[in-house]
Parts: C-alpha cells; structure tokens; sequence
C-alpha cells in the first residue's frame, strides 16, 4: 500500500466507469477509504460548493446534547419498564412462593401483605358459592398444608394451594390438621376450610335403610332400588346390586341358611317373613349377602321369648300367622285379638270350613301376578303401589289366580297361606306367638273413623250388624 503525500485525491479507477463519478473507496484494501470532505459555502480548501456538514449541525452545541439526553432517558425508560413487566410477577410469585409456608416472612408486615395481594380473590372468595354439593377430602398421616391445599386443588375445591397454606401458617394451625375423612364444599372460602379441617374428622359414611313393618321382599328391593338412584349422599352412595339381593332373597343359598338353626324352609320357599323391619346404618359398599345376614340378625335378636326355641315348622307357621296380623292390625292393643280370630279360624271345631277369608292375601296374590309380568322389571317396583284392594266383580271366593297363587285366596283355600305376607313387626310375632283366643271372637271389621281400630264379633249377626254400623 502506498501513503501519497498530500495533494488532491487521485482519481478512482472507477473514473474511467462510463459518467465518471468518483467513488470514496479506492483499490481493495480495508484501509484505502478516504471520505469526501463535504464543502462549506463560502468555498475553503478540499471542500465543495453546495455542500452542509450535517454531522457539524447535529452534534455540535448545547441543543444537540440536550436531545441526546432526552433520547438516552426516554429508551433508558423503556427498556426498564419492559424489564418491570416482565420480571414483575416472576418476582411476586417467588416471593408469595417462598412467603406463604413461610411464617418468620409473613410476620413481616408489607411481605405478608404482598402475599395477600397476590393471592387476592382465590384467598377470599369460595370457586362457587352456590354449589353446596358435599366433597370428600381424607387426611392422611404426615401430610404437609401444602399436600393438603393440592388435594383441594384437584378436588376443585380451591382455586390455589398457596392460599390454602397462607391462611393455616396465619391461624398458626399447620400441625392442628385431622387425620381422617372430612367433608367441604366449592361454597366454602378457604379459612372456613380450614376451620373443618382442624376439627374431629367425620364418621365414616354410612347408608341408612328403613324398611318398615308390613313390606313384601318386592317392596325391599323396590327401597334399595330408589336409594342406589336417590343416594343422600351423593360421595357415598349404596353400591349393591338390588335384583342381586332380590335372587337371594327368594332362592337363599344354602350357605346362608346354615347359619341359622331355627331357620328351616319349605321346598322352594324364599326369605319372606324372617327379614326383619327396622333402620340399618350400613357401609355405602355392603353387599346384598351381608345385608341379608344383617336382616336375619335382627329377627333373631327381636324375636319374642320362645319363638325360636320351637320346632322349625312351627316358627314357620306362626311367621305366617304374624304377616296376616301385620297386614290387617295398626293398633298394638289389637294385634292378639286379631291373631285370636284367625287361630280360632285354623280350629276346626270353632271353624269347620277352615276359611280365614283374609282379603291382604288375595292382594299379596294380586300384585304377585303384576310382578310376573316380564315388562314390570325393578325399577318400575319404584313407582308400584302395593297392597290395594283387588277389583271383583263377585264373590271374592271366585277370585282365581294363576298356578301357585291360587292358594293364595284363602276364601276358597282352607288354612294359612302357602308362605308368609310380609314381614312382620316384633309385636306382630308376639301376638301369634299367644294369640288371644278368651273373648271367642270369630269376626272383626275396621271401624273406618280414623282410629285404625276395630270392631270385634262372635257370629254373622253381629258382623252385620257392626258392618252396618260403620257404614259397609
């Protein structure tokens, strides 16, 4: 590279390029740029007429450098800002995350409240204050508030753990929690949250199961099949199968009657009668074999003193005897009285015919045919009303049912049913166990006044004249 020694800039090669005009980069070399002097007006040496230097206009003076520091401010400015709202709540989020299971920070006043802040509606406000629907959350052993707060989380009854976990470390109750099942709502804020969850944990669930006195097995089956649809609580709701327990109800295994030595069947006959009316408080997840275990139970535990020590057909009969009397007595005072009459009936010197002339036993026969109809399946059991007076239109002793039914019309078949009714109520056993026989009544008939009593008779003449009494 050759250094010229003043003088005007020698022409470009490029001045033999066709309009001639000089270029300010010469040859190839990274130090071969010479910048055109611009001209100042007025001429002077190496500059040309014309020409401003912008660079003297923009950069010189008190002006300039005023702009200059205006502009560095106002990007400087920017530049922070965009930093501020980037990192802002990356920094608030590490400190409510490391502030929250943090207690010696919280009892700083402006941390505490940067927390509360931040936390804002998921600390104070329920996820849904109108849905009361109950939500199962069972503690364990050695689990941490923040454990906790996800399970609510993922149970949807709160919107963020830190809130959970904020509110236990400000109550100071973070060891105070129960192990065990407890139950919260999305209703619920979470200091009301808090407050269940440091409190004795709840029973374990349970189902409960009336069947009153005087309902047929269909009618039992027809109650599980409305609480496994209608369950009161939803989170445990009854889990057994109904018609399950309906197939061992009237085929018991073998199995089960083993366990009870009192309890001898005939041929083909089902549980009907022996499965005990009362309230049962059952596990959601009880089965239809454990129930039924439960029901025999009971009728071994209330049965009156001396019924199960007599022989296994005897019990059976006067099972029988009790459903009649369920069926027909809704006053207590009554139920001997009326177990009285029908075994007066069952004698053939007071009652030659052997008749009982029952009517419960001709609607027992009648809503059997109902049950047999293959379209009338369990769940229609639901809305079946039972026990209504069979429609004659004569002599109800011409009443006729299909096969085994048949015996079921006992105006027309001497002695008791083929099986018992329903199932019997302790009193209800008690007055066939000792049927009261001294009065000599033979008749009776509801009063129809609205005292569930009724009156009693020894002859025809007398019945009549109580039917027409009481207006029949």
């Amino acid at each position: 590279m050759t250094v010229r020694k003043g003088g005007r800039p020698r022409a470009s090669r490029d001045a033999d390029l066709p309009g001639g005009s000089p270029r300010g980069i010469r040859d190839g070399g990274w130090d071969d740029f010479e910048p055109v002097a611009p001209a100042i007006t007025g001429g002077g040496p190496g500059r040309r007429r014309g020409q401003r230097d912008y660079r003297s206009a923009r950069f010189s003076g008190r002006g300039a450098l005023l702009r200059f520091a205006v502009f560095a401010l106002v990007l400087a400015g920017l530049v922070s800002a965009g930093l501020y709202l980037v990192a802002r709540p990356i920094v608030l989020n590490g400190i409510v995350d490391w502030a929250a299971e943090n207690r010696t920070a919280l009892q700083l006043p402006f941390v505490s409240d940067i927390v509360r802040g931040q936390l804002g509606a998921s600390l104070s406000d329920p996820v849904n204050a109108a849905d009361q629907s109950a939500i199962v959350l069972v503690i364990g052993a050695g689990e941490t508030p923040r454990q906790i707060g996800e399970d609510l989380v993922k149970a949807g009854a709160i919107a963020d753990a830190r809130a959970f976990v904020y509110q236990a470390i400000e109550r100071d109750v973070s060891e105070q929690f129960q192990i065990g099942r407890h139950v919260v709502s999305r209703s619920m804020t979470v200091d009301q949250m808090v407050t269940v969850l440091i409190a004795p944990p709840v029973a374990p669930p349970t189902v409960r199961i009336t069947f009153r006195e005087g309902l047929r097995i269909e009618q039992m089956v027809a109650k599980l099949e409305y609480l496994e649809a209608n369950p009161v609580d939803p989170t445990a709701p009854l889990t057994m199968n109904p018609s399950q327990f309906y197939q061992l109800a009237v085929n018991p295994p073998a199995q089960l009657l083993a366990s009870y030595s009192w309890l001898k069947l005939p041929d083909g006959a089902s549980l009907e009668g022996f499965l005990f009316p009362a309230t049962y408080d059952v596990a959601p997840s009880t089965t239809p074999i454990q129930l039924l275990g439960m029901l025999l139970d009971a009728f071994a535990s209330h049965a009156p003193s001396g019924l199960l020590e007599l022989p296994p057909d005897e019990i059976y009969s006067r099972v029988q005897l009790a459903s009649l009397v369920e069926t027909e007595a809704q006053v207590d005072a009554e139920r001997a009285l009326i177990a009285g009459v029908y075994a007066s009936r069952l004698d053939p010197k007071l009652w030659p015919t052997g008749l009982l002339d029952a009517d419960p036993t001709l609607n027992y026969a009648n809503d059997s045919v109902w049950l047999q109809d293959p379209a009338h399946t369990i769940p229609s059991w639901v809305n079946y009303t039972f026990w209504n007076p069979i429609k004659a239109t004569g002599a109800l002793s011409q009443v006729v049912f299909p096969g085994k039914l048949a015996a079921y019309n006992t105006y027309s078949h001497a002695g008791l049913p083929p099986t018992p009714i329903c199932s019997p109520g302790a009193p209800s056993l008690a007055a066939a166990l000792a049927p009261d026989t001294s009065q000599g009544y033979l008749y009776f008939l509801a009063k129809n006044d609205g005292s569930g009593t009724h009156a009693f008779a020894h002859t025809q003449a007398e019945q009549d004249a109580n039917a027409k009494k009481y207006g029949y």
